[in-house]
C-alpha cells in the first residue's frame, strides 16, 4: 500500500489568479490518460486553513465547458471524489424498545430465530414481516453509505454533487418516515454546496489550469476533529464524442473504481487540521438511549480559525417505546448538539458531557447536562456553581407508567479547586398532568435560595388544586430544606410555561 500523500498547510495566498504560487514544488498527483485524446496533467494539493484547494494543470486542446449544468457530462469538466479516511461502521440490522435491543446478525435469515423466541403461537406472520423489513434495510443501507462520500461535477460555472445528493433524496422518498421531526431523515448528512472553480489558459495557450476550492463546510462526514486522513480522486474529462455516452478522461488513481473510496488516492493533512468541538474540546462521541457510548461523526460548519463546532451525529438502531417488532430504519443518523457557556475570558463550561476549561487546562466529568438553563455562578470564595434547568422534558422511550407525562429537572453542582464536581441539589420528577398537577421553580439572583412550587391534584369537584412552596437554602455541603408554605401563589409569569394549564 502506498504511503498517503502529504497535504501541506498553505495560507495567505490568493485565488483565481496565477497558479504559480502553488506549483513551486513537485506535483502531488499525476493524471493518467484513458482514451483517445485524454489529457496529461499534474495536480497540487493544499490545505488553506478554511478549505481544501486542488490545483491542476492539463494539456490538450482548448476546453469547452458547458453553459448549462444539464450538459456537464457532455462537455469538459472535472470530477472530484472525496471521503473520510475510514468507512462508517454500521451496527447489525436491528431495533430497540424500552427493554433493550434486538439485532439480526444475519439479516433476514435471523428472523426465524427471533420469531420463535416470541410468545405468539403462530410465528409465521411475524417472521414474514421481519424478513420484509430486514430486506428493506439492506437496500436502505446502500444509500446510507453513499452519504459518506462526495462526488462533484465541477466547471467554472457549476459544481453539482451527484453521488450523495441522489442517495439522500432516495432515502427521504423511499425509506424514511415523513412525520415532522423524524430522525429517519438523515439531515446531518445532507450534502452542502459551496465549491468554486477558477480556470486560466495553459502555458502557450495549451490546455488549461484550474483551482478548485472545497470549503470545509462542504466536506463529507469526518470521523475525527483532528483531520488527517482523506481519500481523494481527481478525474479530468473531455467532451463525450457525438453519439457516445463515455468520454476520454484522465485520473489521479490508475486503480480507480467508480464509487470505491478504497481505490482513491490516500492523502494526509500534514499538519492535521484542528477542529474544536466546543471550547472544551469535547471528544467526538455520544451515548445512546441505553447509555452506551458510540463514536460520532461531524460535518464542519465553522471556520476552525474563528469558531467552534457544535453538532455531530452517530449511527444507531432506533429505540422506541413498545417497538416489539421492527419498524424504524436501521440505523439512523442520530444528531447530537454540543453547547457551552462562557464564564470569563478563556473560561467555559460545556456539555452535554459536562466539561470545564480555563485557558489551556480542561477537565471532563462523568455527568450529563442539558442546554436548557445551563449556566454558571461564581461564589465569593472562587468555587463555581453550575446549573441545569429548570426545564421540562420527556421520557426517552415514552413508555411505562405515565410514560407520556412530562418530567422536570433542576440541578446545581459545585466545582471546587480540586476540580471535582459535587451535586448540591437535584429537584424534579414526573408530573402527572392527567391529574391537573403542575410544578415550577424560582432561584434567588445569587442562587442561595431555590423555591419549588407544587400544585396538588384537583379535588373531587374538579377544582384546581392548591399550590405549596418548599425552599432550599445553599450551604458548603449542599442545599437543605429551610422553609415550607401551603396555599401560596405560583410564579407569575411562570418559569415552566409548558406545565401551566391556564388556571
Amino acid at each position: 500500500m502506498l504511503a498517503p500523500i502529504k497535504v501541506p498547510l498553505v495560507v495567505g495566498r490568493g485565488l483565481a489568479y496565477d497558479i504559480a504560487p502553488y506549483t513551486g514544488r513537485p506535483a502531488d498527483l499525476t493524471l493518467t490518460p484513458h482514451g483517445e485524446g485524454a489529457r496529461h496533467g499534474q495536480i497540487w494539493l493544499q490545505n488553506i486553513g478554511f478549505g481544501f484547494l486542488i490545483v491542476g494543470q492539463v494539456d490538450g486542446a482548448r476546453p469547452e465547458f458547458p453553459r448549462n449544468k444539464n450538459l456537464i457530462l457532455e462537455k469538459d469538466h472535472v470530477e472530484i471524489w472525496l471521503a473520510d479516511g475510514k468507512d462508517p461502521d454500521l451496527p447489525p440490522i436491528g431495533w430497540g424498545n424500552q427493554f433493550g435491543e434486538t439485532t439480526l446478525p444475519h439479516g433476514a435469515d435471523s428472523c426465524a430465530e427471533w420469531a420463535h423466541k416470541g410468545l405468539a403461537p403462530d410465528t409465521s406472520p411475524a417472521e414474514k414481516r421481519c424478513r420484509t423489513w430486514a430486506d428493506d434495510q439492506v437496500h436502505y443501507r446502500t444509500y446510507l453509505r453513499r452519504l459518506f462520500v462526495r462526488q462533484w461535477l465541477v466547471t467554472p460555472d457549476y459544481a453539482v454533487e451527484s453521488f450523495a445528493t441522489p442517495a439522500f433524496d432516495q432515502i427521504t422518498k423511499r425509506f424514511a418516515s415523513d412525520k415532522p421531526g423524524s430522525e429517519e431523515v438523515p439531515t446531518p448528512l445532507n450534502p452542502a454546496e459551496g465549491l468554486q472553480m477558477w480556470i486560466n489558459n495553459g502555458k502557450n495557450s495549451v490546455g488549461y489550469t484550474f483551482e478548485i476550492l472545497i470549503p470545509f463546510t462542504s466536506f463529507p462526514p469526518l470521523s475525527a476533529t483532528d483531520l488527517r486522513d482523506l481519500r481523494l480522486l481527481v478525474d479530468v474529462l473531455n467532451p463525450a464524442p457525438k453519439g457516445k455516452q463515455s468520454a476520454a478522461y484522465s485520473t489521479s488513481s490508475p486503480s480507480r473504481i467508480w464509487a470505491k473510496p478504497e481505490t482513491f488516492n490516500a492523502i494526509r493533512f500534514d499538519p492535521p487540521q484542528q477542529f474544536h468541538l466546543t471550547p472544551c474540546d469535547l471528544p467526538l462521541a455520544a451515548p445512546d438511549k441505553y447509555g452506551d457510548a458510540h463514536p460520532a461523526w461531524f460535518v464542519p460548519k465553522a471556520n476552525p480559525a474563528f469558531d467552534f463546532e457544535a453538532d455531530a451525529f452517530f449511527l444507531v438502531n432506533q429505540g422506541m417505546g413498545y417497538q416489539y417488532e421492527p419498524d424504524a430504519l436501521s440505523p439512523v443518523a442520530h444528531p447530537v448538539h454540543f453547547f457551552w457557556h462562557g464564564i470569563a475570558e478563556s473560561e467555559w463550561i460545556c456539555g452535554p458531557h459536562l466539561a470545564y476549561r480555563r485557558h489551556d487546562n480542561a477537565v471532563t466529568f462523568d455527568v450529563g447536562v442539558d442546554e436548557e438553563g445551563f449556566d454558571a455562578h461564581r461564589l465569593p470564595g472562587g468555587d463555581l456553581l453550575i446549573k441545569v434547568g429548570p426545564r421540562v422534558y420527556g421520557s426517552e422511550f415514552g413508555s411505562g407508567q405515565c410514560g407520556a407525562c412530562p418530567r422536570t429537572e433542576l440541578r446545581i453542582l459545585r466545582l471546587g479547586a480540586d476540580s471535582k464536581a459535587r451535586e448540591m441539589l437535584a429537584l424534579g420528577g414526573i408530573i402527572d398532568t392527567g391529574a391537573e398537577k403542575s410544578q415550577d421553580f424560582t432561584l434567588s439572583p445569587d442562587w442561595s435560595r431555590v423555591v419549588q412550587y407544587d400544585e396538588a391534584e384537583m379535588d373531587e369537584n374538579g377544582n384546581p388544586g392548591l399550590w405549596s412552596s418548599t425552599t432550599w437554602c445553599g450551604g458548603e455541603s449542599g442545599y437543605a430544606q429551610c422553609d415550607h408554605q401551603d396555599n401560596v401563589a405560583p410564579p407569575d409569569p411562570p418559569v415552566l410555561k409548558e406545565l401551566r394549564n391556564g388556571d
